[in-house]
């Protein structure tokens, strides 16, 4: 008990140290700030005693610090009125003078100012020119170029949205000091700029989607719950809306028209995925390996390493279970034959992941891909797939320099017999790091090699890909009314607004159980080679060789 009481005392300690520093630099003028402190604390041990699970303390103390400071500054200025004609005589910039003398008018300006910034343009843009700059109503009138009566009514609009907001004072949610995180994934083809990854350039836009999912809100709603002024949000707004991620109803409010799922819906029922994965991986092993064997008898495929030869089949056998989980995906029959054309060039329907504060992004069903860069035209190809197998391009992006697909091909590319060269030798920099990836590796000699498959287009476009269409279709027959079931168990519920949202019911339904399958076969050792998890990623290359290409 004695450790118990010492452990709870330093963890109070350690919390009204931090509460103190946060105050220093918030709320320093606050003259009842150790009451409003105490009162933080003993409402944190409160919600700890009822067994609240408390994932993030010091936001949860913020949050609670933040409330009772709002708390306090609304029975301070309960039942009084901000003139708003101290913005509207002469006699302003006086009274301004006054405020700064004035510690209580000074705060009241203050949270004022800060009202008309969350106004929405119509209305912050009448309310500034006549309270804050002193314009008659004519005058705004002529310089907005709209009626009389119309700058009156927006300005009244304006002044009860203002006393609402010093009323109920802050209503920043969690989203303001614990943004999330929000990752997009089309089917089609973006933009020439980009389009729509380029449109989520900041945490902003990503948190924006997720306050207006649900149903359509106001610009004013969503600067509300992040924290920031509506002046800044707006042309935000009108950049999502533009690149359609987001859609305007004819009274203004703004939704999101791309399907979010959080990272409970991401993956389906796993349970149920796994336990199919277990039970039916030796019958799917024995259909894969019908189809493969008889491929490892080939000149080309004798020539690979095994740890090549392994990553070939559970590349081929991934992309076979993940076309047979989508055919088994319920109302993949009602996608249309092309996705919907979008600004700039671009073809896409969107998905997004999100994520909450501090939740890891990778996960052991995670996948992206395969990226297909290059072709036969450049000579050589590249299928890079993320997996939990070994990392492939999530893990470029974190690389020393940055180099672009087509860069990284010809890097690999360059390691075989196809005539093929870098763009620049820089990338010989990053060769450590590729080593680490286990994609290239050095002899005895320092000669450096692929550590991934690659076989030529004949024999890949000849021989393996028929052989991977056949395995999933007879995958499809052995276990697709298993995977239709699973599937139509996780029904999710797609807002009205969302583009297609019928095709988004049961999006990712089944998207656990390749991985689980490979994973399956793997642990259960049914393939016939080694393989490590997290070292063996599943790349492999396409080439011509340069004979064929003189």
């Amino acid at each position: 008990m004695i450790q118990s009481n010492q452990a709870l005392e330093a963890e109070y300690g350690e919390y009204l140290s931090y509460l103190y520093r946060t105050a220093e630099h918030k709320y320093r003028d606050c003259t009842e700030i150790d009451a409003i402190i105490q009162e933080t604390v003993l409402a944190f041990f409160e919600k700890k005693r009822a067994g609240e699970g408390i994932e993030h303390p010091k936001g949860l103390l913020s949050a609670i610090l933040q409330n009772k400071y709002n708390a306090y500054l609304r029975e301070k200025y309960r039942n009084r009125v901000i003139s708003y004609e101290y913005l509207d005589t002469t006699e302003a910039e006086d009274d301004w003078s006054v405020a700064e003398e004035n510690e209580e008018r000074r705060e009241e300006y203050e949270a004022t100012r800060r009202e008309i910034g969350r106004l929405i343009r119509i209305y912050r843009e009448v309310t500034v020119r006549h309270y804050v700059h002193g314009h008659s109503v004519d005058k705004i009138a002529a310089e907005l170029d709209i009626p009389r009566g119309t700058v009156l009514s927006r300005l009244s609009s304006a002044r009860e949205q203002i006393r609402e907001g010093l009323k109920n004072m802050e209503k920043y949610t969690s989203i303001s000091y614990e943004p999330k995180s929000v990752y997009l994934s089309i089917w089609g083809s973006d933009g020439i700029n980009g389009e729509p990854f380029s449109l989520l350039r900041t945490k902003i836009e990503q948190n924006a989607l997720v306050l207006a999912y649900e149903k359509p809100i106001s610009i004013r709603e969503i600067a509300g719950a992040i924290g920031m002024p509506c002046a800044y949000l707006e042309p935000m707004i009108e950049d999502l809306v533009r690149g359609e991620l987001m859609g305007r109803t004819p009274s203004g409010l703004v939704y999101t028209r791309c399907c979010l799922l959080t990272s409970k819906e991401r993956f389906g029922d796993i349970p149920a995925q796994e336990d199919l994965a277990n039970r039916m991986a030796e019958t799917v092993w024995q259909i894969a390996w019908k189809h493969f064997e008889p491929l490892t008898k080939r000149e080309e495929y004798r020539a690979l390493s095994e740890k090549q030869k392994a990553t070939l089949c559970l590349a081929m056998l991934n992309q076979a279970l993940s076309g047979a989980a989508y055919e088994c995906t319920p109302t993949r029959e009602d996608r249309p034959k092309y996705p919907p054309e979008r600004p700039n060039g671009g073809r896409w329907l969107a998905t997004a992941l999100v994520y909450e504060h501090g939740e890891s992004v990778h996960a052991k069903y995670e996948v992206s891909g395969p990226v297909q860069v290059g072709g036969r035209s450049l000579g050589c190809q590249m299928f890079d797939c993320q997996t939990v197998f070994g990392d492939a391009h999530y893990a470029y992006g974190g690389m020393k320099y940055t180099f672009r697909y087509p860069e990284i091909l010809r890097f690999y590319a360059s390691m075989l017999p196809c005539g093929i060269t870098v763009e620049s030798t820089r990338i010989y920099e990053a060769v450590p790091e590729f080593e680490r990836l286990c994609i290239v590796k050095r002899d005895e000699d320092g000669t450096l090699h692929l550590d991934i498959p690659a076989l030529t287009f004949d024999e890949l476009e000849g021989h393996w890909m028929p052989a991977k269409e056949a395995a999933k279709r007879e995958i499809i027959e052995a276990l697709g009314e298993e995977l239709r079931t699973i599937a139509l168990a996780t029904r999710r519920t797609v807002p009205a607004h969302v583009d297609h949202r019928e095709l988004f019911a049961y999006d990712r339904a089944l998207s656990a159980y390749p991985r689980a399958q490979l994973l399956a076969i793997v642990e259960k050792g049914l393939l016939p080679y080694s393989v490590t998890v997290g070292k063996t990623p599943l790349i492999y290359l396409a080439y011509e060789p340069k004979k064929a290409i003189e």
